[in-house]
């Protein structure tokens, strides 16, 4: 039998939550293409990753998300049928952050990028499950610098099981037994500025599609209909590029997250890289926790990150912190690139 406090059950039962509705990552630098979809596309090989994240372990009902995400791009040109040299290492990479990205820009044409998402996300007696498909266009804008629009469209299942609540009354007839569920569409949209030298994307998540009803098979003890709601999310997010030295590479970022009816919540990082081969690096989630993160890339086809989240807030008391593991595939690395070129 699960234990779950009540005002928590509550919280989730009635889907009155004024926080955050979609999955939280601490890793999100590594694998913006889970919040911003106008990233489809923006690598020389196609990008896969999965990501388990076991938030605010040993609490009960604690949110626990798996997602899986792949992208690629369409139409890219080759750098090296455009005159320029593949950036395979950081030795070749370095002379041309201040050159064009290819030798000439008026021979260069924009490129898509296609892409998948797959999430389930479980929180107690609610879960989701979502699957999207992703489309982007980058568009040269200089001979350094393009700018990439892109969409998602999706749909997410959403439970509710009752056989997951203790109650102190167990046959209150308020309650329903069993499941019930809702599928809602999803739409989503962003933008991404980008060179070699630094970021800065714009998103908006869960647009159009606010409310939804619960199937209700069974209706002859409770006549009250389960509603849910959906509320926007907006991410607004920079990072900045600074190479001290020819082995070290230090990226500063911040995630500014709005969602409705809740307080904004920002995120400062600092991710320092050796060699394109380790990085480590920290996170400050305000009122929220402290993120001490690591990572390795293997080869030019694996590579990991870890994180661990301090949790700052109130719910530290019955909460102990969070880890989050992302594995990441390079397939179709022509260039056998090791560090990423335009995601840090």
């Amino acid at each position: 039998m699960r234990v779950f406090l009540l005002v928590f059950s509550y919280f989730f039962l009635t889907i009155s939550a004024l926080a955050q509705q979609k999955p939280q990552y601490s890793q999100y630098m590594l694998n913006g293409f889970v919040l911003n979809p106008a990233i489809a596309g923006i690598e020389d090989y196609t990008d896969v990753k999965a990501c388990y994240r076991n938030q605010w372990t040993d609490f009960p009902g604690s949110p626990k998300t798996f997602t899986l995400s792949a992208h690629t791009s369409i139409g890219k040109p080759d750098r090296t049928s455009v005159g320029a040299t593949p950036n395979v290492s950081k030795t070749i990479r370095r002379p041309l952050q201040n050159t064009p990205l290819f030798s000439g820009i008026a021979r260069v044409p924009g490129h898509h990028g296609v892409g998948i998402t797959i999430t389930s996300d479980h929180t107690g007696p609610n879960s989701q499950n979502s699957i999207s498909l992703i489309y982007a266009y980058h568009l040269p804008m200089s001979g350094t610098m393009k700018l990439a629009v892109g969409t998602s469209l999706g749909v997410t299942q959403h439970t509710l099981n009752f056989d997951d609540v203790t109650l102190k009354d167990p046959n209150d007839p308020a309650i329903l037994t069993g499941k019930i569920n809702a599928i809602q569409p999803q739409i989503n949209i962003g933008a991404w500025l980008y060179s070699r030298e630094f970021y800065l994307g714009f998103s908006m998540n869960q647009l159009i599609f606010e409310n939804f009803n619960y199937n209700q098979p069974d209706v002859s003890n409770n006549t009250r209909p389960w509603l849910g709601t959906n509320y926007q999310h907006t991410f607004l997010t920079a990072g900045y590029r600074i190479e001290p030295s020819d082995t070290w590479a230090i990226v500063p970022s911040v995630l500014l997250k709005r969602v409705t009816q809740a307080p904004l919540s920002v995120d400062i990082n600092a991710k320092f890289i050796h060699n394109d081969s380790f990085w480590f690096g920290a996170s400050y989630r305000n009122k929220d926790a402290f993120v001490g993160l690591i990572g390795v890339n293997l080869n030019g086809t694996l590579n990991l990150g870890y994180s661990y989240d301090y949790v700052l807030s109130d719910i530290n008391v019955r909460a102990r912190g969070t880890h989050e593991i992302v594995v990441g595939i390079m397939l179709n690395n022509r260039h056998k690139i090791v560090c990423p070129q335009n995601i840090w």
